[in-house]
This record gives C-alpha cells, structure tokens and sequence, in this order.
C-alpha cells in the first residue's frame, strides 16, 4: 500500500479507486479493496477491527488503508460511507412519498427469481415469492429453480442472460464461478438490475446483496457448537459443505475462527461435500463414521440436512451427536421437532424478498440501492414449529 490518492469525494469516486487500484496493493490491501467494494453499506457501521476480524489483517492495516486513500483515517473514511447511505436513504423515502401521492399505475413489474441450491431452499424461495405476491399483485416474481448438482455453471448462465431480455430485474442465488459471474456483469452493464440472495457475488457488479451476514451465521455456529459440547472435552467436527457458494466459504471462516480463538480443544475433521443431495451426503456421512467413529458435533453448510440425519439415525447417534445445520423448512423443522437436529440457523426469507424488490425498485429510479444485511435466527425444537 504505496500508492497515496487524493480523497475522494464521494462513495462513488471511493468505488472507482478501489476496483482501479487492486493490482497495485499487496495481499492484505487486496483483501481489504475488495471486501470494501462488495460490502460499503456493512464498512459504513463496522468499526476498524470488526473490518480487520473480516478480512484477517491488523486493525493498524484499515487504518492504513484508509490513509492510502487519502483519508487522515479510519473514520473519516467511514464518515463518507455514512453520509452516502444517508443521502439514498432520504432519496428513498421522498420518492416513496411521491409514489404515494401519484395516481396508481398498472404496470406490473416483472421480475425472474433464480436459484441454484438444494431442493429444500429452493422451495423455501419459490414459497416465500409466492406470498409476497399474492400481497403485491403490482410484482410478478417468475421462479426458475434448479438444485446444485443437475445444472452446469454455463448453462445457468445462459438462462439468466435470456431471462433478463424479459425482466424488469433478477433476484439471484448462485454459486461462484467465472460464466455466471460474467453474466450478472453483462446483465446490470445493459441496466437490468440484479440482486444477489442469501449468498453474494462481490465481483461480478452486481447491484446489491440482500441476506445475513453469514460470517457471522457461521461464527454463531461455531460459538453453539463450542458451548453445547462438553466443556473441557476435545472432538472433532465433521464439515459439511458443498459447491462453491459464497456463503459457503464466509460461514466456514466464522466457524473456524470462533473454534480456533475460542474453543481450541474442537478441530474440524475434514470437509465432505454434499453436492446439494441427500444421497450423497447420507452415503459419505455413514462412511465417515464408519471408518473414524462418531464425531463430537456435525455442521452442515449447506443443503441436505435430511441426508444427515437420516445417516445419525442409522448409526445410532441420532441423541448423542451434535447437529447443526442451516435454513429453517419442511425437513429441517421434522429434524429439529424429532430431536435429531439440534439447531437450524435461518433467516426471515419473505422479508429478504421484499428488499431484494425494493433495490429493484431503487435501481430502476435511478436511486443506487444499498446491501441489506438482515438478522441470522437461531432456531431450535421448541421455536422452530412457530415459523
């Protein structure tokens, strides 16, 4: 971090710095550039060590940082950020209030969902944009549902791209992976707006993220997992995990951080890809406890968390090992209510939906929308039948 700009005026002079001058700065200034390019509504109410924590570098490195960028700091960075986001906030509400008192208009807005996940989810999506629908009759939410393992990376990409020739904007859960990254560039360079759902696509432009901050989901995990366990005991933990999605990775880093900096004596095993299916998960999960024995707790990344129990229960472990798993639906309330899941993290799906629809909105006025960060929610046997 040599470089010394002259300050920016604005988050989108900021934005503009940070995606020309990557290949200038070292590992952890590239590391920073790039969480701040994906994450400007988040840097804007995180202090300079929860940037840090993110991005494992020194909180002196933020600092830094901020100083290449012409700032005397840390703060009076983020001052820009917040002043930005306050700006399209207002913006926001002044045209809500116009759209208020204009006469209503018939048009509807077309949008297309897309999901690339496990079964579960995506009938978990494909419900929740039904109700918010049938609430909204001016939103037409077009759903195109695909699990992981029956659909090539270059395929869905094409199928976006030839639904963004009939959408108003695109609401997207994908994988990480340079064609569908491409995509999204190409789709929101011709102003169709995309959104990113639950796991994010920080380089391919995308217009916004809305979901949870699934660092800190997987943080959460880490710090039940510790707690719940035997105190003083050592084990190990099965990881389960599947194709590349960003939320993937970021809740495997808060997972492993907490247990490194926390719980010291629990170690992760290994990592078991479940490819989104409960067949192929059941059958890997019941050969790993064949061959090392039964390990202290299991966390599931990703989908299939029927597939593990299913394998707890034929092994016999179904009370004695520690399960959790993510997303609350038909399959993991059935685990949780039968005592085999332990806790399924979740989160509020119709209320991200709606903001994925408002930043559609916001985009399509002109207005830049900002990331929603939304609340993890922890569920267990005795809350999980109320949602």
């Amino acid at each position: 971090m040599k470089i010394q700009h002259a300050r920016p005026k604005g988050a989108d002079e900021l934005l503009s710095i940070l995606n020309a001058t990557q290949d200038d700065l070292g590992k952890g200034g590239r590391r920073l550039a790039t969480f701040f390019s994906a994450n400007l509504g988040v840097a804007a109410i995180l202090s300079s060590a929860q940037v840090a924590e993110r991005c494992g570098v020194h909180a002196s490195s933020v600092v830094r940082f901020a100083q290449v960028l012409g700032f005397s700091g840390y703060r009076e960075f983020q001052a820009v950020l917040q002043r930005h986001f306050s700006a399209s906030i207002g913006e926001s509400q002044r045209s809500h209030r116009v759209e208020l008192l204009s006469p209503a208009t018939t048009k509807t807005l077309r949008l297309h969902l897309f999901a690339d996940s496990g079964r579960s989810f995506n009938e978990s999506a494909q419900t929740a944009s039904r109700t918010f629908c049938a609430k909204d009759p001016s939103i037409d939410i077009e759903v195109e549902l695909h699990t992981s393992y029956t659909v090539q990376p270059d395929e869905f990409a094409a199928r976006i791209e030839a639904a963004a020739h009939r959408s108003d904007g695109i609401i997207l859960v994908a994988r990480e992976h340079p064609a569908i990254n491409d995509s999204v560039r190409s789709i929101t360079a011709q102003g169709t707006p995309v959104i990113c759902l639950t796991t994010d696509l920080p380089s391919s432009g995308r217009t916004a993220y809305v979901g949870s901050d699934q660092y800190v989901s997987g943080a959460t995990a880490g710090w039940l997992c510790g707690r719940m366990l035997p105190r003083g005991e050592g084990g190990r933990v099965l990881f389960i995990c599947s194709v590349p999605f960003r939320c993937h990775q970021d809740r495997e880093q808060g997972f492993r951080h907490v247990l490194r900096s926390e719980f010291p004596g629990l170690g992760i095993d290994e990592r078991m890809s479940s490819d989104e299916s409960v067949e192929v998960v059941y059958e890997a999960a019941r050969r790993y406890i064949k061959k090392n024995g039964p390990p202290a707790a299991i966390y599931n990344v990703s989908g299939a968390n029927i597939g593990v129990g299913r394998a707890l229960e034929d092994e016999g472990l179904a009370r004695t090992t520690l399960f959790i798993g993510h997303e609350l639906n038909r399959n993991s309330r059935s685990l949780l209510e039968r005592g085999i899941m332990d806790i399924a993290i979740g989160h509020d799906f119709e209320r991200e939906i709606a903001l994925s629809v408002e930043c559609i909105k916001m985009a399509r006025r002109g207005v830049r929308p900002v990331n929603h960060i939304t609340q993890s929610q922890v569920f267990t046997r005795y809350n999980c039948a109320i949602f």
